[in-house]
């Protein structure tokens, strides 16, 4: 039995079921794609387009406008519902980068968010792993495919260590682009400072911070879907493109949930 749930419900149509006599819920194979996706999508859309302007052009504006792209995208469920704290953190964001633009340095800016949003994936999910949470991929679970799942055998033990394993990649992520930052030789830090890198990286290097990365993420999810089905080969599972387009659907409601669950100090 997992624990009390800390997160704030999302309104599902789920019959109760008892623990004993739960049967596996029945998985929706509605795919057709949501207002806020298909927004969310447009925004990825406009961020890899100012991306790829950015690095044929060199122009430094592109930068900043793909940074900001990319940071809107990701405060966007909160910008929709009027969240003061989405809102000053967007303000925010324009006048850093208008800031830097000025400084000719907007291509730091732009490097430096793969590492913060990386950061911030890290924090969300593990911060779920205290004691007397509940684990993110349980709660997403939960959103998706119903709560009684959850009292399926090794189905909670398994979302506690796919959580834990997200929050583990996410960290490693955000290390191993920072060194790319760092490293990067003629566009790093160190050579910004006008001193040699511990290791010098190529300027190639740069797409995994803006590609490789994200790519990298896919493949996890797509490996650990692989390794759920024969791990967990007792229940049935969606196909992967219904389960990513029911996470699609259910994203803007899961993170409205998980952010007003820390605004009001439970998170």
């Amino acid at each position: 039995m997992v624990q009390s749930r800390r997160f704030p419900d999302v309104p599902l149509s789920i019959p109760a079921l008892s623990p004993v006599s739960a049967p596996v819920s029945r998985i929706s194979t509605d795919t057709a794609p949501g207002p806020h996706s298909r927004t969310f999508v447009a925004g990825i859309v406009v961020y890899l387009i100012l991306l790829a302007g950015a690095f044929a052009s060199g122009n430094r504006v592109l930068d900043e406008l793909a940074a900001f792209a990319l940071i809107s995208v990701v405060l966007l469920p909160g910008l929709r519902r009027g969240r003061p704290i989405a809102w000053l953190t967007w303000i925010a964001v324009a006048v850093v980068l208008a800031w830097l633009a000025r400084r000719g340095q907007g291509q730091l800016a732009l490097d430096a968010l793969p590492i913060l949003i990386n950061l911030a994936l890290c924090r969300v999910f593990a911060r779920t792993l205290a004691p007397g949470r509940e684990p993110l991929i349980a709660y997403i679970i939960g959103v998706i495919e119903g709560p009684e799942r959850l009292l399926l055998p090794r189905v909670a033990s398994y979302a506690r260590g796919l959580t834990r394993a997200w929050a583990l990649l996410f960290a490693a992520q955000a290390v191993v682009l920072a060194v790319v930052v760092a490293c990067s030789v003629p566009d790093g830090v160190f050579a910004s400072l006008g001193r040699d890198p511990p290791v010098a990286l190529a300027p190639a290097w740069r797409w995994y911070l803006h590609l490789g990365s994200y790519l990298l993420t896919i493949g996890f999810l797509v490996i650990e879907y692989g390794y759920r089905r024969w791990h967990l080969r007792h229940i049935p599972h969606a196909p992967l493109p219904v389960f990513i387009a029911q996470l699609g659907r259910r994203w803007p409601a899961m993170v409205a949930g998980f952010a007003t669950d820390a605004s009001r100090g439970r998170a």
